[in-house]
């Protein structure tokens, strides 16, 4: 296994911005966000143990209402931590599973809560994407179509910034041009071994 970058901050942050950027520079990117879309869809187990635990959170045709599910457990916070003790070892398998079979050399784990499901034991080195709340507001309400109270309740369910400051080897502040998010991670990629 070569550099594997754990790439982490909270929504609405940019990272997904940031983890385009590192594939265009050669990374294989692990998306944490779309495996967890695919671990949720009809016919998954983590899908009947949601349903079993948040009964009414299923559509007609059997797959996941994210909307309904979503304003139930970012209002709750012991709803939240009952959803990711369902889905972490999911995600986590998955992507041990990718990094294990894959034959890069330069890989990024694009995870929410990179830290807080001990993916960051993989990585060689963390990097977290932060911004202002009124960045992140903004970002969320145009992304997800939430209303204000919807795109804070996300935010707020969220470490704040002093937590990936803790844990992370680099933070990276996106508070305006992305070009100055560009310049930070080709200042880190000069330092790996790629």
């Amino acid at each position: 296994m070569g550099v594997v970058i754990g790439l982490t901050g909270g929504t609405g942050c940019g990272k997904s911005m940031a983890a385009t950027y590192l594939q265009q520079k050669g990374a294989y990117v692990i998306d944490a966000d779309q495996i967890a879309r695919h671990i949720v869809e009809p016919g998954q187990p983590a899908l009947t143990e949601i349903a079993a635990v948040f009964p009414d959170v299923l559509l007609p045709d059997g797959t996941l209402n994210r909307k309904k599910l979503g304003s139930l457990v970012f209002a709750d916070r012991k709803a939240l931590a009952t959803l990711n003790h369902i889905t972490h070892r999911y995600i986590i398998a998955e992507i041990e599973k990718l990094i294990d079979e894959g034959k890069q050399s330069f890989i990024v784990i694009d995870a929410p809560l990179l830290l807080e499901c001990g993916l960051d034991r993989l990585c060689t080195l963390c990097i977290a994407i932060c911004s202002n709340k009124e960045n992140r507001l903004h970002r969320i309400m145009e992304r997800d179509n939430l209303t204000k109270t919807d795109a804070l309740n996300r935010i707020n369910a969220q470490p704040a910034d002093h937590f990936y400051r803790t844990h992370c080897q680099h933070i990276i502040e996106n508070n305006g041009e992305a070009e100055a998010v560009m310049v930070a991670l080709d200042a880190i990629l000069k330092e790996l071994p790629l």
